[in-house]
């Protein structure tokens, strides 16, 4: 009996990992309706047009409206993480006790500004190399097989061609990484692992990523990326330095010359380059110390 009632609440808590990607499709819908209702409204067109003028509100909405959303219930997640300990403490004396003392023991123990001193840097190559690795890899096969990649281009090309509006800019390369993180790695990630084995939680998670950009090519590497994010956010008990490398992965993309993968030649050893950055730094970053959760220094 038992047994099975571990399997159902497994199931549950599988079943909430993928809910928060079924939402993050109706927001969308919900935004893209939105935006040209909006837009409609204020540059006077025909409200039953199918396709808004611009984009750009189309993604501020939508990523505000994830950022509200995914944040809240990634807060409401670590409230009742924090607050699960505390209620199986011995005595409340004892637990105020113990607390006082940890806290004594372990002031100092984390020097944020250590912390991130040694991580930054690691975290702006890694992002730059991820982007430099896959914008190159894709010009290659885009050039053996084009017909595949044309929608894919179409679509970069309208986030981060030379057309796209501030708020497209902001949007892709601030809000869409934190939104994102809360989603994945604060959000779908704690109920995998709640379901699943941690490698399997954070691959599953990845996968989960990979479908929400809806389009083959970025499955593929969305699904790599967020495997290796899924690997930070649960070696760092946070998703903040995930959001930080996010950020500067979507960033990167604005700021790599297209001299760089221009043609077969130069994206091939830009891809070889990149490759070896990205590994390096992975190497790097795994082998960092952790940070101690509350939890540990309370223990220690």
């Amino acid at each position: 009996m038992s047994t099975n009632h571990q399997t159902n609440g497994k199931g549950l808590q599988l079943l909430l990992a993928a809910v928060p990607l079924l939402i993050s499709f109706l927001i969308s819908i919900i935004s893209y309706f939105a935006s040209v209702f909006i837009q409609g409204v204020f540059n006077h067109e025909d409200l039953s047009s199918s396709n808004p003028a611009d984009d750009g509100p189309t993604y501020l909405i939508n990523y505000i409206t994830m950022l509200v959303v995914f944040g809240f219930w990634y807060m409401m997640i670590l409230q009742n993480r924090t607050d699960a300990p505390e209620m199986e403490s011995e005595t409340p004396k004892a637990s105020d006790q113990g607390r006082k003392k940890s806290e004594h023991k372990s002031s100092g123990s984390w020097n944020p500004v250590k912390y991130w001193s040694t991580r930054l840097p690691v975290l702006l190559l890694l992002g730059f190399g991820i982007q430099v690795l896959g914008s190159a890899v894709i010009s290659i096969l885009s050039n053996a097989a084009p017909d595949l990649f044309s929608s894919y281009k179409e679509l970069i090309q309208s986030m981060s061609g030379s057309e796209a509006s501030w708020m497209t800019v902001f949007s892709v390369s601030l809000l869409a990484p934190i939104a994102e993180e809360l989603l994945f790695r604060g959000v779908a990630l704690n109920y995998a692992k709640r379901a699943l084995p941690v490698k399997a939680a954070i691959f599953f998670q990845a996968v989960l990523f990979g479908i929400y950009h809806l389009n083959l090519v970025q499955f593929v590497y969305a699904t790599l990326i967020g495997t290796l994010l899924g690997m930070l956010a649960h070696r760092a008990g946070s998703v903040i330095p995930g959001i930080v490398l996010h950020v500067i992965i979507n960033v990167s993309a604005y700021l790599i010359p297209a001299g760089f993968i221009d043609n077969i030649p130069k994206a091939s050893l830009s891809a070889f380059l990149a490759l070896c950055v990205v590994i390096a730094c992975c190497i790097a970053l795994f082998r960092l110390p952790k940070k101690k959760s509350a939890r540990s220094q309370r223990r220690s």
